[in-house]
Parts: structure tokens; C-alpha cells; sequence
């Protein structure tokens, strides 16, 4: 009787451990594991090559914004309203030069939007004072979608 426990025992344990690394392995076959970790858009080189170019190049830049251009602008006073449909146009734009950190006083931070959109954000060490630009790859390239100026919103 003995006998026929520790054998019932062992053959069970032989019996779970042949199906547990069958599993294991119809698994691995039909699920290829994922080695290739993605780049984010704002790490790939044609994403830089653009946005340098963006800032450097007035004639570039001009030829790579969506106007009239989504976003807005902070009240210049406290009597100035802001409409909700203010757009940038090519009359109202300034020309946006390389990103400076005011000798460490603005920070900068990329993030992926939805789709092939990416977002800049900048922001003085308080918070208080933010910008944000949005990129998007559209079929004749990367462009400013979106561009909300400097200021306390």
C-alpha cells in the first residue's frame, strides 16, 4: 500500500510537470517575446534632423507650421480676453529660434501624443510660466499642429 502511494504521488508530480512545460512551450511558439523595445518618436533621427532644422531655419520653419495655427495666447492684461478660436497666422507669427534653458531656469520635456503627434513642453522651474508645442507627422512631413506661447495660464 505504501508502494502504491509514493508511486501514485511520483506519477502525478512526472504527470503535472510534462503538461506545465508543454504549456510553457505552445506558448513560446505561438507568442513570439518582444525584444525590440520601441524608440520614441522624439528619439528618432528624423524627428531631430526636423525640429533643429524647425529652429534654425526661418524659410523651413514657415513651410512646416499648419496655418492658420491651433492654440493660443496669455492675456496681456487683466482686461484682455482671449478668444476660443485663436488661431496664429503667418502676420501674428515670431519666429521660434533653438531652445534656451536661461542658464538653467526653463526646463524642457518631450512626451508622444496620440498617433505621430509629439508634444514639447517647457516650463520655468516654478510652473508657472509654460509653453507648449505640438508636432505631428503629417503625409508632406513633420509639422507645428499646435502652439500654445509662453505665459501664466
Amino acid at each position: 500500500m505504501l508502494f502504491n502511494n509514493k508511486f501514485s504521488i511520483v506519477g502525478l508530480f512526472v504527470l503535472v510537470l510534462a503538461f506545465s512545460m508543454n504549456s510553457c512551450k505552445s506558448k513560446g511558439d505561438s507568442e513570439p517575446i518582444e525584444t525590440e523595445i520601441a524608440v520614441p518618436p522624439f528619439e528618432n533621427e528624423e524627428f531631430v534632423t526636423f525640429y533643429n532644422t524647425f529652429s534654425s531655419d526661418s524659410v523651413f520653419q514657415m513651410e512646416h507650421i499648419a496655418f492658420p495655427l491651433e492654440g493660443t495666447r496669455p492675456q496681456e492684461d487683466s482686461t484682455d480676453i482671449v478668444p476660443d478660436d485663436f488661431r496664429w497666422t503667418q502676420d501674428n507669427w515670431k519666429l521660434h529660434r533653438p531652445f534656451d534653458d536661461g542658464n538653467k531656469t526653463f526646463v524642457r520635456q518631450f512626451e508622444n501624443g496620440p498617433g505621430n503627434i509629439i508634444i514639447e513642453y517647457i516650463a520655468d522651474k516654478s510652473g508657472q510660466y509654460t509653453m507648449e508645442r505640438r508636432f505631428a507627422k503629417l503625409s508632406a512631413g513633420w509639422h507645428l499642429i499646435y502652439y500654445r506661447k509662453m505665459g501664466k495660464y
